[in-house]
């Protein structure tokens, strides 16, 4: 699939999927003879994984380092786990700030 057809497929843009191949979240694409990109089903559920993990508020640092521990092969379900705690801890922290008055925040 050529970069167009992958990034609609996952929902997202080209300049979006290039900006996640960067980033190293997606590896390189290898090249055809013409020199355009050519994508695999793998990395259409890749990106799909990557959308999910950023709508859930996760950052590129969090999903980079969940994609390492699962690129051995390994079950990432302990580290998710633990992010995703810390990330609630810091949504309760700021719920918590919006509900007291703005003399006492801080």
């Amino acid at each position: 699939m050529l970069i167009g057809e992958v990034a609609t497929a996952a929902g997202m843009t080209p300049k979006t999927l290039r900006f996640y191949e960067e980033q190293g979240l997606l590896p390189p694409a290898p090249r055809g003879p013409n020199g355009y990109r050519q994508y695999g089903d793998e990395s259409v559920a890749r990106l799909e994984f990557i959308a999910r993990g950023r709508a859930a508020g996760l950052s590129v640092s969090q999903i980079r380092s969940i994609l390492a521990v699962r690129a051995p092969g390994n079950a990432p379900c302990t580290h998710v786990r633990d992010i995703l705690a810390g990330h609630l801890a810091e949504l309760d922290f700021k719920i918590a700030e919006t509900d007291r008055p703005p003399g006492e925040r801080g």
